[in-house]
């Protein structure tokens, strides 16, 4: 089975240094939904409770705003990718997270790359690239190295599909988890608080 570099098959860029495009005031300039390094949670969901605002002196080029099947990915570890869907298009990804574009002719499909960069192995070889500090930094150099298996078209749908059910299946169960902590939270205060 033939394996291709992401370099080969992908556009691979870090974010925007938010400083260099940051209006002089809050108030004036381009408002922006953007991402930050908490978007991406451990189990590789978008959280959008964490996007920002941010201001920009002059409209963003598209190279730095999320597209749908774009591939985001942590440059801190813990390394994690999430796939961009329709309603997060248009954010503003800063410099702490790359973007990984397919090109139009590629033989692989977005979903398939981010469940791949999200497995064990390819966590593994980019973290030990990442050098000795304790906060491991991912360079783009590395993600452009890492080689993807080419798999037949459906085999990819599959991998795709299976994660996109874990992470749905992840996404409910935080859900269900939240309310839970919230419904739990008030039994208490009302015991606690209740009628004298």
């Amino acid at each position: 089975m033939k394996s291709y570099k992401l370099s080969e098959i992908a556009d691979i860029q870090s974010g925007l240094v938010l400083s260099r495009k940051a209006a002089k005031e809050n108030t004036n300039g381009y408002l922006y939904k953007r991402l930050t390094l908490r978007s991406i949670t451990d189990e590789c969901l978008i959280d959008d409770l964490s996007f920002g605002s941010y201001y920009a002196c002059e409209p963003i080029s598209d190279q730095f705003l999320t597209k749908k099947n774009d591939v985001i990915i942590r440059l801190f570890s813990p390394l994690c990718a999430a796939l961009i869907s329709e309603e997060y298009a248009g954010l503003v990804v800063p410099s702490q997270l790359a973007i990984i574009r397919c090109r139009d002719d590629s033989l692989f499909l977005p979903g398939y790359l981010s469940a791949y960069l999200t497995n064990g192995r390819s966590i593994k070889a980019l973290t030990e690239n990442a050098g000795m500090s304790a906060q491991k930094i991912i360079k783009i150099g590395n993600i452009a190295e890492v080689e993807i298996p080419c798999l037949p078209i459906d085999d990819q749908k599959m991998i795709s599909n299976i994660a996109n059910e874990q992470l749905n299946i992840i996404s409910l169960y935080k859900k269900i988890i939240e309310q839970e902590t919230l419904r739990t939270k008030s039994v208490i205060k009302d015991i606690i608080g209740g009628k004298k």
